[in-house]
């Protein structure tokens, strides 16, 4: 009797009678590579320190590569898109009208809790992974690929009766929540053609609410409160700023120097009038409040109607994410 209690114990607090670890592996990763297309809609949170960014995700996927993603900041209502066609990888701000370009392996890079496919790969590349069942669902943690944050350590997958994930949490080195994705819905029997994600479908040409009665792109060329970060790394200091002015446009370039120094340049976004795409050699990457462009030793993004671009040479990945996200609005120091 006993011998029978301790094998059905066994069943529940592993996978549940009747499934085993391979079989739960094996249904969602036929499920997932079985898609042709798929929608997905969710909201996405990232705790950042003691900082909380909240975000509506959209993902369309359709077999052969072709991704778009729309990150949609609660708080202000900025909006960025994250395209994948066949001639290449686009960053694009829908509110500027303008676009980053550049050749990547994203998303299969490194791991995004939005999208199925980089979970998948998540959950089979891990050999230790562990699964637990739980009441109409299963729970698979694994370990994740983050290349520019390696705090982050696992991922909590909650998959559903469909063999679809409903939740991904994604842990750091101490166990805490970093990431959390909940997803709302999955819609694969919407179908979507290759002209969906092509660049000119996701942008628009002579916006009448960005230009004047001349016909002008509006630029608000003073930066009012110039935006210093709040993290800087050990031995670094704040040295000066400078206010320089071209075209018209004011730009704002603060020096840091010390054992790691940096250049944060700052300006109010423009508003194109006619699409404007820039191809730039990088990845994307996303970090706290931070959707951006990185290079080797450099940071480009938007945020608050503001562009940003962060460069030091002596700087890790890291380092250049964690200045980024820690800007403010109001500087509270130098």
């Amino acid at each position: 009797m006993k011998k029978v209690l301790l094998v059905l114990i066994s069943c529940i607090l592993l996978v549940g009678c009747g499934k085993k670890e391979s079989d739960v592996v094996a249904d969602v990763e036929t499920t997932i590579n079985g898609l042709n297309n798929y929608h997905l809609v969710g909201d996405l949170t990232i705790a950042n320190n003691e900082d909380k960014y909240d975000y509506t995700v959209d993902v369309t996927y359709l077999k052969g590569d072709y991704y778009r993603v729309s990150l949609v900041n609660k708080e202000n209502s900025h909006e960025q898109i994250i395209l994948k066609n066949e001639e290449g990888v686009y960053v694009v701000t829908p509110s500027l009208n303008k676009s980053f370009k550049f050749q990547s392996e994203w998303p299969t890079n490194s791991s995004q809790s939005y999208i199925l496919e980089t979970i998948l790969k998540d959950i089979t590349d891990d050999q230790e992974r562990n699964i637990v069942s739980k009441d109409d669902t299963f729970e698979i943690t694994s370990k994740v690929n983050y290349p520019n944050n390696t705090d982050l350590k696992t991922q909590v997958v909650t998959i559903g009766k469909d063999n679809l994930p409903k939740k991904v949490v994604v842990k750091n080195s101490k166990g805490l929540d970093s990431i959390t994705m909940v997803i709302k819905s999955i819609d694969t029997k919407t179908k979507y053609e290759k002209k969906y994600f092509a660049l000119a479908s996701n942008v628009k040409e002579n916006i009448a609410s960005d230009t004047n009665t001349t016909g002008e792109t509006k630029t608000t060329s003073k930066v009012e409160d110039i935006v210093y970060p709040m993290y800087l790394p050990s031995g670094t200091k704040y040295s000066g700023e400078e206010v320089v002015t071209t075209s018209g446009s004011e730009r704002v370039i603060l020096t840091y120097t010390g054992v790691k120094p940096f250049i944060l340049i700052e300006e109010n976004a423009k508003s194109s009038k006619a699409h404007e795409t820039t191809a730039v050699s990088g990845e994307v990457v996303q970090y706290g409040n931070v959707l951006g462009v990185m290079t080797e030793t450099s940071l480009n993004w938007n945020e608050n109607g503001r562009e940003y671009y962060l460069i030091g040479d002596s700087l890790s990945k890291e380092e250049l994410l964690q200045i980024a996200s820690s800007t403010a609005t109001v500087a509270v120091t130098k």
